[in-house]
């Protein structure tokens, strides 16, 4: 059975097609004009930097050449003249003078090019103004008929190390198939992982990879999906991924995401024949996109099914662009979303509120902040986050975050203790993948 057939392109699932183009023709302007412009003037941007640090010094993700050893995030506030304030997030500890912004009107958000996480934060502000959550106002209607349940999916697989640490510690297949299975006890029907680790040490090849994957489905039968991404830290080679497209295609996978990277129209020929080898397996990609500029072409030629911008990264007003782009191709929006639930929070009204929007990425790796920043934490049920009805984003920080959640300096990765040249091996290997399209050899 074809991708198509178990996992309709939004654009079908919207309520007409002529909706659908509707929505790509409009821009920013035209969608704010739409909406109805208000003056709430910018009196002061605060950021608040959080962290969190197992107590017991284990390590948060431990695939990689590297080990994540804390998660850094930001808290976005947007103070207003009309007594109104706007939350967002920010990437770890970012330049947090926005004195600058000071005066600026928050309905201005298509042509001030903010920061991520101040645009999305003006956005909670228009949706408090207006009396109507975000993505309401981002469904280009009266955002009635906008459905507030949004489909996720559970990624993980991020601390399995399939090598014996010599801790005592699990490390292998058995504990990927029992995550797999505590997500699918709790109502989640998608699962992604990650092989990442690293392969010299785990003797990890790609049909290693195929006979995980084959365990993994044979445990978690075939009605629930599974998606696999690259390595984590360097991506497949276009011989890997050869070798391994077609085991995952006979396996029902959803998805395969990014393997090769990013590395722009060079990659396009590659990626198509890639498609080619797994008609039953989606392609996605696209989380660091940097903007529309970039996303284009991608879409324009049909390398991705879905494209996986994240408002982290780009806030929502850039990333509402992308998914106009998308529908107009027939590209599906899946978010990238880790770190907290401030990301979750944007890139889910987002999700719900345009015409390309399917899923959203609920990362379950351990951190408390996912749960603990919010007084109503968003928690799905059965895979599906429902979206509050109350204006703007509808969601409201703890008290005092900064001392639930207090900065720690320090750097969040390091080298793997045990392997000190794994991060230098992925690195070279990054580098012989980038030069098969940037001139190294192969095609150009």
């Amino acid at each position: 059975m074809r991708h198509s057939d178990r996992l309709p392109c939004a654009l079908a699932q919207a309520p007409a097609m002529a909706e659908c183009t509707q929505e790509v023709a409009m821009s920013p302007t035209q969608l704010l004009d739409h909406i109805g412009r208000e003056q709430v003037r910018i009196t002061d941007v605060r950021v608040t930097p959080l962290s969190y640090k197992p107590s017991d010094g284990s390590y948060i993700h431990l695939c990689g050449p590297v080990v994540l050893t804390k998660m850094d995030a930001g808290l976005v506030e947007v103070f207003t003249d009309q007594g109104i304030m706007g939350i967002g997030p920010s990437l770890g500890v970012r330049e947090t003078d926005y004195s600058h912004l000071v005066g600026e009107d928050v309905f201005d958000v298509d042509r001030l090019q903010l920061p991520a996480g101040v645009d999305v934060a003006c956005w909670d502000v228009i949706g408090r103004v207006k009396g109507k959550p975000v993505y309401q106002l981002l469904s280009l209607d009266d955002g009635e008929a906008a459905d507030p349940a949004v489909r996720v999916y559970a990624s993980g697989g991020v601390t399995w190390t399939y090598y014996d640490r010599g801790d005592g510690k699990p490390f292998g297949v058995e504990e990927l198939i029992a995550e797999a299975l505590e997500y699918k006890e709790l109502g989640f029907d998608t699962f992604k992982w990650r092989p990442g680790t690293d392969w010299e040490e785990a003797g990890i090849t790609p049909g290693k990879v195929g006979e995980i994957c084959r365990q993994l489905r044979q445990a978690v039968g075939p009605d629930f999906d599974l998606g696999l991404e690259k390595k984590g830290y360097d991506s497949w080679t276009w011989e890997e991924c050869q070798e391994i497209a077609p085991i995952i295609d006979e396996l029902g996978f959803l998805f395969f995401e990014q393997p090769m990277g990013d590395e722009g129209p060079p990659q396009f020929d590659d990626y198509l024949k890639l498609k080619e080898m797994m008609p039953n397996v989606m392609l996605w990609g696209g989380e660091r996109f940097r903007g529309l500029e970039e996303a284009t072409p991608w879409l324009e030629a049909g390398v991705y099914d879905a494209v996986q911008s994240d408002c982290v990264y780009l806030g929502l007003t850039e990333n509402w662009r992308i998914a106009q782009k998308a529908a107009q191709h027939g590209v599906m929006m899946v978010t990238h979303n880790w770190a907290t639930s401030l990301g979750t929070m944007c890139n889910a009204h987002l999700i719900a509120g345009t015409a390309a929007g399917h899923m959203c990425e609920f990362f379950m790796y351990p951190n408390q902040m996912r749960y603990g920043l919010m007084k109503e934490p968003m928690q799905p049920v059965d895979g599906v986050l429902t979206l509050s009805r109350m204006p703007g984003f509808g969601m409201e920080v703890i008290d005092n975050p900064e001392t639930a959640f207090p900065y720690v300096d320090g750097a969040t990765t390091l080298p793997n203790p045990r392997y000190p040249h794994a991060w230098e091996r992925a690195q070279a290997r990054e580098r012989r993948v980038a030069a098969r399209y940037r001139g190294g050899s192969g095609p150009l």
